[in-house]
């Protein structure tokens, strides 16, 4: 069977980025799972699977528009100190986690500690790189009716009380 959209694929990977440096790999005893098709891992990877099957082993090169896209300088913006918890020693190279207005999750780093501000960069960690890819192909299946019906399914928050009481039973 070869990858397509729909199919179950299981695959161990390195990451590296175009000057050698490994930015992150799968654990060989636990491989990485996905369905093709449903937005799972970046597209450029995703696009250069299709087609392969198991046991195969290949290295592929994906451009920043095809991964987490180029890095845009007016993502790097001054915050003043006091929006940081108190009792946190900032340090250049430090990751925090917030949301956007929308509720969406947004890391970014501190690059720079100023006496009243602090500049950090919202710009995914791997933004404006050229990433390559090692990966061997494990194993590639049909995915089943239930593993496709709860990628589609619209994401819950049980915590979530401000539609109809709370819980994923609405409507």
């Amino acid at each position: 069977m070869k990858i397509s959209n729909e199919v179950h694929v299981s695959m161990d990977y390195t990451l590296r980025l175009s000057s050698g440096e490994v930015v992150d790999q799968s654990d060989p005893s636990s491989p990485i799972e996905f369905v093709c098709g449903h937005d799972q891992i970046i597209p450029g990877l995703e696009k250069r699977i299709m087609g392969k099957a198991a046991n195969d082993s290949f290295t592929v090169e994906v451009a920043p528009e095809e991964a987490y896209g180029e890095h845009h300088a007016e993502m790097v913006q001054e915050i003043p100190s006091s929006q940081f918890p108190p009792n946190v020693e900032l340090k250049v190279g430090m990751t925090f986690q917030s949301k956007t207005p929308q509720g969406q999750p947004l890391v970014f780093s501190v690059k720079e500690v100023q006496d009243d501000a602090v500049v950090v960069d919202m710009n995914h960690p791997l933004a404006g790189k050229t990433l390559v890819f090692d990966v061997v192909i494990r194993s590639v299946r049909e995915a089943t009716p239930e593993e496709i019906e709860a990628l589609n399914a619209p994401e819950c928050d049980p915590g979530d009380t401000s539609e109809c009481g709370g819980g994923c039973s609405c409507g």
